[in-house]
């Protein structure tokens, strides 16, 4: 999609960032007065600026009047801010006249939230009345069970049960539980629901041990009391015995007596689907008893989640058996799915396997099987490694046409980038036609525009308020934001990132996903934003010190860190390259440095690109297999290579592109994808497009990465 600001926003938007740029962030009596434009609208940001300068008086007055006045998004975030100061009558008049123009869930809370820190607790009751503790947000479930605890309400247990019961557990149940929810100190002494309360939350908590036993009584409960098998209780069951009872037959023996007791109710579907997964952890002696359960289990629901999850794991426990077979069978089980992308995750795995086995024949029928069932991106792929095993001679076959078949295939599926860029490079894309390619993102229709949304987004940018906008833009863009307003947060956020860094990964983070509902082409100013070259000065500075392209240190960096010089990952790598603090202080010490802070951008872009190069020598001066030494090491990347050497006959001769997809990490092969493709999108949009340095057709320069 080509993006254009109309003229007079341009104008504003322009204006705007050079005052940023000159002074930071700026007070309103320096910005153009957008109160033309945005009306009433402008009373809430005028509100916001007041309180920014201490003038509480002030802002509640524009507050008042937009929440009277404004649109709907603008006059609820007025309503909401009058909830944060003030006395207790002002905020007692603010409730109501909130109530009084908005009555959705999001207001609601936000007054209960209120009148619970006043301990106006019949008021929370009153407001949630007609609460549906299944779909309900969990935290204003809290604030009512709170409340009715606090009034001695006869209805407390019975609402503090169907909380519990009804519907996966969450934080806020574990909040409530935790703090607020006495249980008597001995068990016996326990109610039912009680019981059945503190059952989850055993298994929520992943003590199953305890839970499997607890589990014993509730069969007993099922028995003797008459409780009802609630769809949540029954699964949690299954949990408690699948990760804490080791005896597999007598537990699916079990499930299936249940499944049959409770037949045509809806707990019989977890029967069935456990008693799948007992059998399954036998491996292959109960194979075709888990097979008739999971099928069981399919047949006697009619939601569609349930359906796919048995029917991920029944193909599971198929290609676990044989993949070969399964494979041949494939089209009657695809025919049966409803999200084709659930078993993205199924192939992703099974793909490496096949290549490791070196039953090429085998990867012919995968392609014939799913490419009319799988998801867009699963058929990319299956389609691309199936024309590039024709190409290789691994796979023979009789019309040479299906090469280019297949190709195409993958390039009109294409999501990721990856396959979208190799495909028209294997189809000898002439570079007009790669530029039609590279400028489209295959997005969904995105949904009807929210004009109030995103007259509260814009209202942000033009007057200011980078802290506001990215908060906003995340709760509301399932709401309707176009992808022009995206876009325009995006280069908002980007612009007020060049004097503060934390800025930079939000404007990445806003651009990638806008991409995802782009159904035209793209201009090149919008690709700028979704492969950034932040950090300019240090990264052409490090990329020409150590004779690297600076569009794979961008490359790195994006994949990496998303921009973010303080992002740190759970195993502990830290700064905008992901250095693990052993292999900075290695690097320091050949450095001679003695003190170095990992996180300061220079010093970490400086030694992840010293990094980098240096294993790419190491790896015979390849880009890609440096890339995957980089995600897991140089070791494991040598013994992958003579793995794939022995299934392919082909020491030393595998093509880099296939080699990727035999790698056993998903995640070491998404990285991969996700280098290259970033690669060679910064140098088509940096390097390339620029006449002056375009030594080179874009097909060479992809060649570069394959070879």
């Amino acid at each position: 999609m080509t993006l254009h600001f109309n003229s007079h926003k341009n104008r504003l938007f322009i204006i705007i960032l050079l005052v940023f740029f000159c002074t930071g962030c700026p007070s309103y009596e320096n910005t153009p007065n957008p109160q033309a434009e945005f009306g009433a609208d402008s009373d809430y940001f005028m509100g916001l600026r007041f309180l920014q300068e201490g003038k509480e008086k002030q802002a509640r007055l524009k507050f008042t009047n937009c929440l009277k006045k404004g649109t709907y998004y603008c006059a609820k975030r007025s309503g909401e801010e009058l909830l944060k100061s003030g006395t207790m009558a002002e905020k007692d008049k603010a409730c109501n006249l909130l109530l009084s123009r908005f009555n959705d869930e999001e207001t609601i809370l936000e007054v209960c939230r209120y009148y619970s820190t006043c301990y106006k607790y019949t008021q929370v009751i009153d407001l949630t009345t007609n609460i549906d503790y299944q779909k309900a947000d969990n935290e204003l479930c809290r604030l009512r069970l709170l409340s009715l605890k606090a009034q001695n309400s006869a209805h407390y247990m019975q609402d503090v049960f169907n909380w519990f019961i009804f519907r996966p557990i969450s934080t806020e149940h574990l909040q409530f539980f935790t703090d607020d929810f006495k249980l008597p100190e001995d068990i016996k002494e326990y109610t039912i629901k009680q019981f059945l309360i503190a059952f989850r939350m055993d298994v929520y908590g992943q003590n199953y041990s305890l839970a499997c036993e607890k589990a014993k009584t509730v069969f007993d409960l099922f028995e003797k009391e008459n409780v009802e098998p609630y769809e949540q209780i029954v699964s949690d069951i299954g949990k408690s015995f699948l990760y804490g009872s080791s005896k597999n037959i007598n537990n699916a023996a079990n499930f299936i007596k249940y499944a049959k007791t409770y037949k045509g109710k809806p707990a019989e579907f977890y029967f069935w689907f456990y008693s799948g997964r007992f059998y399954d952890k036998e491996q292959k002696s109960y194979f075709s008893q888990a097979i008739s359960s999971y099928e069981s289990a399919i047949e006697c629901t009619n939601q569609p989640k349930q359906k796919d999850n048995a029917l991920w794991y029944l193909l599971q426990a198929r290609i676990n058996q044989s993949y070969s077979s399964t494979i041949k069978e494939l089209k009657k089980y695809a025919e049966k799915w409803n999200d084709p992308t659930y078993f993205d995750d199924l192939f992703e795995s099974l793909i490496p396997s096949i290549l490791a086995s070196g039953d090429f024949d085998c990867f012919k029928n995968l392609y014939y099987q799913i490419k009319d069932y799988a998801s867009k991106e699963t058929v990319s792929k299956i389609s691309y490694i199936y024309a590039r095993l024709i190409q290789e001679n691994f796979i023979s076959v009789k019309d040479k046409s299906e090469i280019e078949q297949a190709f195409i295939t993958s390039l009109n599926n294409a999501v990721n980038p990856y396959y979208k860029i190799l495909s028209a490079y294997r189809l000898k894309y002439n570079d007009e036609q790669m530029k039609e390619v590279l400028l489209k993102f295959p997005g969904s229709e995105p949904p009807q525009v929210n004009q109030d949304a995103e007259t509260l987004l814009r209202g942000y940018i033009a007057f200011g308020f980078p802290d506001y906008v990215y908060p906003e833009w995340k709760k509301l863009y399932k709401t309707g934001i176009s992808p022009e307003t995206s876009m325009e947060i995006s280069a908002f956020l980007k612009s007020i990132g060049k004097t503060d860094s934390q800025y930079l990964p939000l404007s990445l983070r806003v651009a990638a996903y806008t991409v995802d509902y782009c159904t035209k082409p793209l201009s090149i100013d919008n690709l700028k934003l979704l492969y950034p070259e932040n950090f300019e000065n240090l990264v052409e500075k490090m990329s020409k010190k150590y004779d690297i392209e600076s569009s794979i240190i961008y490359a790195l960096i994006r994949t990496e860190s998303y921009f973010d010089p303080m992002a740190e990952s759970v195993a502990g790598a830290m700064g905008l390259t992901q250095l693990m603090q052993m292999t900075a202080q290695d690097i320091a010490a050949k450095f001679k440095k003695t003190d170095f802070i990992i996180t300061d951008p220079e010093t970490n872009i400086e030694f992840g690109t010293y990094y980098l190069t240096q294993l790419i020598s190491r790896c015979n001066d390849s880009t890609i297999l440096a890339f995957f030494s980089y995600n897991s090491g140089i070791t494991r990347v040598r013994k992958w290579q003579q793995s794939t050497n022995v299934s392919t006959s082909r020491p030393g001769n595998v093509p880099q592109d296939l080699f990727l997809e035999s790698i056993p990490y998903s995640e070491t092969r998404g990285y991969g994808r996700k280098l290259v493709s970033g690669s060679l999108y910064y140098e088509w949009i940096y390097n390339y497009q620029n006449i002056e340095r375009k030594p080179r057709s874009f097909a060479q320069i992809i060649e570069t990465f394959l070879h």
